[in-house]
């Protein structure tokens, strides 16, 4: 009688290894997660400190970060007020330093003839305004109104600077030609002297004999570098040189095409060095300044705090890092029994080392919520009631959180593993 075959013995497919694999180590983190809970509300004061030595660590580092990164959103939006694309001739350069400062102060200053070469030589600039500043007390009726920023220049001006209307005109060449005595003021001067009001048409006393009459009102801007931008009274530069004197320097503002600061920059020099006859062998006596001077010198400062930031981040969070170590290792010593008991019974070192690890990173998690939660209230708060900007960045708070998460896990390696290593002999004789 003929044997009939066996049916072939078939291999055990890899993924159900891997499935199983899985689903084990979702069961013991899931444990571990519930031991670590059951082990801090078992030690409500001990982990309560530990989680507020973990806060009061990131609170600190988040607000020097959020104050950064509000003091750099502030910088930029005020330094995009002077218009992106625009340089400014001065005799005076950017952040000069005290020893800069007696070098350029023999510089002649600019002036209308400076002026007039950019115009007639210049290809590439889509405007150019000159600029005379000065400040003065503005009277209407009984209103008075000291330190008022009063600026003499051309139509240019409205897109030199990123300025708009808010009613009426601007200046125009011909007021300047004529030297007629049309103004245009700021927002808070129109609301300081004109509150529900229209003024146009109104005149104002500028200075000690100067009197004008109000053609237009500027869109308010904003304050830049600490102060405010609105608060401007604009007349014709002819009017202004004779009111205010012909021999004031001027700022020429040059609008450059996008993408193109830096060729307009180079033929702006070009054309003031031979508008003022300079040899091949001399230094420019003027200063082509733009925005990104300011920018450079600001990032430098930045620089600093960061690095400041980034000492006290790492003080603090060796110090909250210390603390859960400490806690680690007195929960081991307090359960040196229990885990000897379940060595014996079989669990794994890997078992153990995980509930540990757990317990540190449950509590850094909570001690870096809690501080991201303090650091972004306290940002809030400094923006609204001081000076200094603050702006909650997201991925200051990311951070804030995955960095407490990391602070666990790397300072309760040790503790943990000193647990998962223990003889489990040893351990059952701990009392």
């Amino acid at each position: 009688m003929a044997t009939s075959a066996l049916p072939p013995l078939r291999a055990k497919p890899k993924h159900l290894g891997l499935i199983r694999s899985l689903v084990r180590f979702v069961a013991e983190l899931r444990d571990a997660v519930v031991q670590a809970v059951r082990s801090l509300l078992a030690h409500k004061l001990r982990a309560a400190l530990t989680i507020a030595g973990v806060a009061v660590g990131i609170m600190a580092v988040i607000i020097i970060f959020m104050v950064e990164a509000g003091m750099a959103s502030s910088f930029a939006k005020q330094l995009n007020s002077l218009g992106p694309n625009t340089l400014y001739v001065h005799k005076w350069a950017w952040g000069v330093n005290g020893k800069d400062w007696w070098k350029l102060r023999n510089r002649p200053t600019v002036g209308q003839l400076d002026y007039r070469a950019l115009v007639a030589n210049t290809k590439l600039a889509l405007a150019i305004a000159p600029v005379a500043e000065t400040e003065a007390v503005v009277v209407h009726g009984d209103k008075e109104l000291k330190n008022i920023e009063v600026n003499g220049t051309t139509e240019a001006f409205l897109e030199s600077g990123g300025w708009q209307l808010r009613r009426g005109r601007f200046i125009s060449d011909l007021d300047h030609e004529l030297g007629s005595d049309a103004c245009v003021i700021g927002a808070d001067l129109e609301d300081a002297v004109f509150k529900d009001q229209d003024p146009l048409g109104q005149r104002l006393k500028v200075g000690p004999t100067t009197r004008c009459t109000v053609v237009g009102s500027l869109v308010r801007k904003g304050s830049a570098f600490g102060r405010t931008q609105d608060g401007l009274l604009v007349m014709p530069l002819s009017s202004f040189l004779r009111s205010f004197g012909a021999k004031r320097g001027l700022v020429i503002a040059v609008v450059a095409p996008a993408g193109k600061v830096m060729e307009t920059e180079d033929e702006i020099v070009s054309v003031m060095r031979a508008a003022r006859r300079l040899g091949p062998d001399q230094d420019d006596n003027f200063s082509v300044n733009r925005q990104d001077k300011i920018l450079q010198g600001f990032n430098q400062t930045m620089m600093s705090v960061n690095i400041v930031g980034i000492l006290v981040g790492v003080i603090t969070a060796a110090v909250a890092g210390i603390g859960i170590m400490n806690i680690l290792l007195v929960s081991v010593k307090e359960r040196t029994r229990e885990i000897g008991i379940r060595r014996a019974l079989g669990a794994r070192r890997a078992s153990i080392l995980m509930q540990f690890l757990c317990e540190a990173v449950l509590v850094a998690l909570l001690g870096g919520a809690l501080g991201v939660a303090l650091g972004a209230g306290s940002a809030a708060l400094i923006d609204i009631l001081s000076p200094m900007p603050a702006s909650i960045d997201p991925r200051v708070v990311a951070g804030g959180v995955i960095g407490s998460c990391i602070l666990g896990a790397v300072f309760g390696l040790w503790p943990a593993l000193s647990a998962a290593f223990l003889h489990p002999i040893e351990a059952l004789r701990h009392e």
